[in-house]
């Protein structure tokens, strides 16, 4: 009996410690672990609402360039992390699909991560090199017909992969893909023409289509862009079956505390208000849409089967 009363006493502490804590935080920098490189749209993503997070908290909000294996470098960092509150992983979409994507992947499934918010998405882009003579989709579908096995299609990640595709299905063009850690790599290769196709945010690419050295043939989005009004939806250019996920969203280690993780939660919806946040995601694109917890949560248990499928569909074999 002394025994037992010792250890729920012990047991109590360390809840009371722990209840501590969480009311401080936070109480030093906090760390987001960016699973793609510097330059590309997430990042710009990351470090605006990074910046408004920092004034609210009172925190410097560091943010750490993670690419490879498709997000499993940073998810690998974020599951060996302290449950603290002070390293957060910015998952997109497409890290959804991991679990059936890597040989080796760092969880189970999203939800072994604690959910915290949903931030936005980011608009993805139909982009060709111009010596791809398409100037729409349904051009790139005779075009392709004709000369099937030509062209080099790129992608950034898993979600770009599945909108690209898609296209490589819906057209015929068995395009060769060359994958890369995100789209920074991918455009000096797009504007030199080593690549010719790619299907991934708007932002990276839309200051080479202002010079003309790419050419944007459709949007994925549900109706045209204020950055692009002349550019067609893909459902209006005839082919609405090009879409993917591309949510992004902050995710912290497994056994987070639940006042951490609702305290941040709380933040980012309030950072989302901000009128210098929103003029900062404008400029790069990125739809503003915050998801608490629970709503978060739901998201990715509701979207895990639909990486299942397009993996089984198309054959793709795990890396």
């Amino acid at each position: 009996m002394k025994n037992r009363t010792i250890l729920r006493t012990l047991a109590a502490s360390i809840a009371l410690a722990a209840g501590c804590a969480s009311a401080a935080w936070p109480e030093k920098p906090i760390r987001i672990l960016l699973p793609f490189p510097a330059g590309g749209g997430s990042d710009a993503t990351a470090r605006a609402l990074g910046q408004t997070l920092s004034k609210r908290l009172g925190q410097p909000v560091v943010i750490d360039n993670r690419p490879g294996a498709s997000g499993g470098l940073a998810a690998q960092a974020a599951m060996a992390s302290p449950a603290d509150g002070y390293t957060i992983l910015w998952a997109s979409a497409s890290m959804v699909g991991l679990p059936v994507l890597l040989k080796k992947p760092p969880y189970a499934a999203m939800t072994d991560m604690a959910p915290v918010a949903a931030v936005g998405r980011l608009p993805f882009c139909t982009f060709v090199h111009p010596s791809v003579p398409a100037k729409t989709l349904a051009e790139f579908r005779a075009e392709a017909k004709r000369n099937p096995g030509k062209l080099n299609l790129a992608s950034g990640s898993v979600s770009e992969l599945m909108a690209g595709t898609q296209l490589d299905t819906a057209t015929g063009a068995r395009m060769q893909h060359v994958p890369y850690k995100g789209g920074p790599q991918i455009m000096p290769d797009l504007v030199a023409g080593r690549v010719q196709v790619n299907i991934g945010p708007c932002s990276t690419g839309m200051p080479f289509v202002k010079t003309g050295a790419l050419r944007v043939l459709a949007t994925l989005l549900p109706s045209r862009s204020n950055l692009l009004p002349d550019v067609p939806t893909a459902t209006e250019a005839g082919m609405p079956e090009l879409s993917a996920p591309t949510w992004q969203a902050l995710v912290a280690p497994p056994r987070t505390p639940k006042e951490i993780v609702e305290k941040l939660a709380r933040e980012v919806a309030e950072s989302l208000k901000d009128p210098e946040t929103l003029a900062q995601f404008g400029k790069i694109g990125v739809l503003p849409e915050f998801a608490g917890p629970a709503a978060l949560e739901a998201r990715i248990r509701d979207e895990s089967p639909v990486w299942s499928r397009f993996v089984k569909q198309n054959g793709i074999e795990a890396e």
